[in-house]
């Protein structure tokens, strides 16, 4: 039936994909110009060689007229030799005194005028080295995949994670402004060939005009196969890759300040001092080495607060800049999980040292070995490993394969875990890049040293069928996960045990050119049918509906509709390994608003509506806003809220007990084999427990345990705000604070009778209410002294309580009943944890 149903939407698929029409452009060439002599980088393009390079013009909108000329001229020069690859850009204006010149930190792709170049030196046509520069003189570097475009943030498909050191300047003149780039070879990776063709993409952004534009312009329903549509850098002869070699140790100072467990309300104050290192290696034209020692991440970000109330782990994006620069290389998706998730390493002890190896052959395949170990006191008790390759197949496709490998003490104590993972994966392209075949074959083994303990192996899969451009596109597939398959211990996954067939259409309306009001607009829909793998049980059709608009002002206005179980089906995770539960159907409305990009401010209100089919409903609000006050000053303020109503939920598993006379329940919500006899409590309405319990299987002998619902009520609210004060491109100041309240209760509980059914139970004794206060603030003063040296110096402040009341017996204060107001005010409070932190890092380039 699934493969049934699988072929006949696939052959449909196939059916409008031969009538679609092919927007891929040709691609443009340029010739470098070699020089003899080392250029100076000032802004001014002055030496005679850049007037005998040949320029590159010609640039065309892709917004927001797509394929018209672009209102101002652009030219761009190329030259390489003394190890560097240089590059030029005039960029005229008619209008320079509105140039943007917008400060802001590296790799902030801020409002202001920007002029980026990305190269493909591997011309593998998939990935590419970019750099750009604003008017202001800021820097921007990242790894280039496919997708991209315009936008305020880092473009889509870029990952500004990845650093290189190089040197640039501007100059602004009467005519517009200019910019110079000096990147050296070992920034790069490339064959050691006496002849080369590189890939090579120009984008310019003009955000008064709302303007970007590019050489060679690759149109946006060509935009998946972006890299693969670069121009062609040609001409570059005797260039030699030079080794990479960085040398960057550490020190950092801290005081830390936390409440005293001894002396409640009172302040214990610990002093700190640590080294450490990087060290990154190119051994070779196109492999490096990259190792760190005692790493320390204090200058990072803190993780917000969430309320997560689902039966899954919350995952957090990875932030510590040695595990995401080139993190791409060792991406190997499941569905909805990674076989790698970097955020495992160091999150039970420290890390005592990491080692990445990762290059790519001539022969166009690429590598990536991780190892990493962490322990208390330097002594390593938890070990992380993972090999990747990918081989290129063609110009386009490829395939790959990865292993990782994970051992630690076991959590109970009585051993050790050892786990391991790896699959194959594969992305065949054909009929010039325009359809493909992609997937991959994965497995989990996991095995406990510790006595009575079996081990257990669990496979995965997903074949899908896609189209990658064009007006009209999309992809059908079916997804496999085995009930036993989980790479949590060195991966991240939320569900497992379901057969999916997945579908989605994307189609741009009007071919993506304006039409009456609108400069552009698409629908998508993507629709999920479920069933898991082991019980066959229908986990029910999901729909999701989304429109997105564009008028001509350049406001975008976006709404969806998503539709969860429509016709039934089964939750195997609500119940916290107690069954499947018949979760209702759910309705979900959204919609959101963003104003003109142009602007020096932004902001975006949002909100949603969810019913669910028994009665439950939901709300959620949103408004974000960014301002550029000046060019030195941005402001940036986030605040969300949520609330529900009468939602049908999980809220604990309870041990009962019946003794010949009576029934009972445990005070601790656990399983019988983990209470004693004097934990239990009589409970009243005796007869209305023998109605629940008379169909309902024990657990061992006269006692049962079973997953208990209630009606949840819950408020939320979420206000994060952010400032960065840049001095000059190489120092600014970053604020971030965020006020997380939370709260929520059941009532009107209901005790599982079986899959299908929930039986009240109004004399049921506990309470279950619980609330999240939280408020974190950082305070980050950056200064790069040279280039890739840093001296940080970091203030992180927070307060947090957690409450949750499950009792049998009367208590006071209820963590639900307190005002916005009242829990503001007992935020703070609470004691706070203080830390001063400085850290200074020096470069060594060799």
């Amino acid at each position: 039936m699934f493969i049934y149903r699988f072929l006949v939407i696939a052959f449909i698929l196939l059916l409008f994909i031969q009538v679609d029409v092919n927007f891929a452009q040709g691609n443009s060439e340029i010739p470098a110009t070699k020089i003899d002599e080392p250029v100076s980088i000032n802004g001014m393009l002055d030496e005679a060689i850049w007037k005998e390079a040949q320029p590159v013009t010609g640039f065309q909108q892709f917004e927001p007229n797509e394929g018209s000329p672009a209102s101002q001229r652009t030219e761009v020069r190329v030259l390489y030799g003394e190890g560097n690859v240089y590059i030029g850009a005039i960029l005229h204006d008619q209008r320079p005194s509105e140039i943007q010149q917008t400060l802001g930190r590296r790799d902030e792709y801020n409002q202001a005028d920007w002029f980026l170049v990305s190269i493909d030196s591997y011309f593998n046509k998939r990935t590419a080295y970019t750099f750009g520069l604003n008017a202001a003189g800021v820097q921007f570097d990242a790894l280039r995949s496919g997708g991209g475009g315009g936008g305020g943030d880092a473009p889509p498909g870029m990952d500004p994670s990845w650093d290189a050191v190089w040197e640039s300047a501007v100059s602004v003149n009467d005519e517009g402004w200019v910019v110079e780039m000096r990147i050296p070879n070992s920034m790069l990776r490339f064959p050691d060939t006496d002849l080369q063709t590189w890939g090579i993409h120009f984008t310019r952004r003009i955000p008064r005009l709302g303007e970007v534009v590019e050489w060679p312009l690759v149109s946006r329903a060509d935009r998946s196969n972006l890299v693969a549509r670069f121009g062609r850098l040609t001409q570059i002869e005797n260039i030699e890759p030079k080794p990479n070699i960085q040398v960057r140790p550490y020190t950092v100072a801290g005081l830390t300040s936390q409440e005293s467990l001894q002396d409640p309300g009172r302040a214990d104050v610990s002093t700190n001092m640590d080294l450490g290192g990087d060290l990154k290696i190119g051994l070779g034209p196109n492999i490096t080495l990259d190792a760190t020692i005692n790493p320390d991440f204090g200058q990072v970000e803190s993780d917000p607060a969430v309320l997560n109330l689902t039966a899954f782990e919350t995952f957090f994006d990875e932030k510590r800049p040695f595990f995401i620069e080139g993190i791409q290389i060792y991406e190997f998706s499941v569905g909805p999980g990674e076989l790698l998730y970097t955020r495992r390493i160091g999150a039970e002890a420290p890390i005592i040292g990491a080692t990445k190896l990762s290059g790519r052959t001539e022969s166009g395949t690429s590598f990536g070995i991780l190892g990493a170990t962490s322990g208390s006191d330097f002594d390593p008790s938890r070990n992380y490993g993972a090999a990747r390759v990918r081989q290129q197949i063609g110009s386009v496709s490829e395939a790959g394969a990865i292993v990782t490998g994970y051992d630690a003490p076991s959590p109970d104590g009585t051993g050790r875990i050892q786990t391991a993972s790896g699959g194959v994966d594969w992305d065949i392209r054909f009929l010039d890049n325009r359809y493909g075949v992609e997937g991959f074959s994965a497995f989990t083994h996991r095995n406990w040293t510790a006595p009575g303990r079996s081990s257990s192996t669990g496979m995965a899969g997903k074949v899908w069928l896609r189209k990658r451009q064009g007006i009209l596109n999309g992809f059908v597939g079916l997804d496999l996960f085995g009930d036993e398959f989980d790479p949590n211990d060195i991966g991240q996954l939320r569900e497992n045990n379901f057969i999916a067939n997945l579908y989605r259409l994307e189609y741009q309306i009007n071919r993506g050119e304006p039409f009456g009001p609108l400069r552009r607009a698409d629908v998508e829909a993507f629709g999920i049918q479920q069933f898991s793998y082991d019980e066959r049980l229908n986990l029910g059709f999901s729909l999701e509906l989304t429109s997105s608009w564009m008028t001509m002002e350049f406001q975008e206005i976006e709404f969806g509709m998503n539709i969860e179980r429509p016709f039934g089906g089964y939750d195997l995770f609500e119940t916290r390994g107690l069954g499947p539960w018949a979760r209702p159907a759910s309705y979900q409305l959204v919609g959101e608003f963003n104003t003109d990009e142009r602007r020096q401010w932004q902001v975006q209100p949002e909100a949603s509506y969810t019913w669910h089919e028994d009665g439950g409903q939901g709300y959620a609000f949103g408004f974000w806003g960014d301002w550029n006050i000046g060019t030195r000053l941005n402001l940036y303020a986030n605040l969300e809220g949520e609330w529900e109503e009468d939602v049908t939920a999980w809220a604990s598993n309870e041990s009962f007990r019946y003794t010949g006379s009576e029934w009972e329940i445990g005070e601790r919500s656990a399983s019988p084999d983990q209470l004693a006899d004097g934990e239990y409590r009589t409970l009243e309405n005796q007869g209305r427990l023998n109605t629940i319990f008379a169909n309902i299987s024990p657990y061992n002998g006269n006692a049962w345990y079973t997953p208990v619902f209630g009606r949840r009520d819950t408020r939320s609210l979420d206000l994060t705000l952010r400032s960065d004060v840049t001095f000059t491109p190489k120092l600014s100041l970053q604020l971030y604070s965020q006020l997380f309240l939370a709260r929520g209760r059941y009532q009107d509980f209901k005790i599982m009778q079986d899959w299908d059914q929930l039986a009240g139970y109004s004399s049921y004794p506990k309470r279950s209410e619980f609330s999240l206060s939280s408020l974190q603030s950082n305070v980050v003063l950056r200064w790069e002294y040279q280039p890739g040296s840093n001296i940080y110096l970091v203030w992180t402040h927070g307060r947090q309580l957690r409450e949750s009341l499950n009792p049998l017996a009367p208590y006071g204060r209820s963590p639900y009943g307190r005002s916005i107001s009242q829990r503001i005010n007992d935020t703070f409070e609470i004691f706070p944890e203080n830390a001063l932190l400085l850290k200074i890092e020096y470069t060594f380039l060799y």
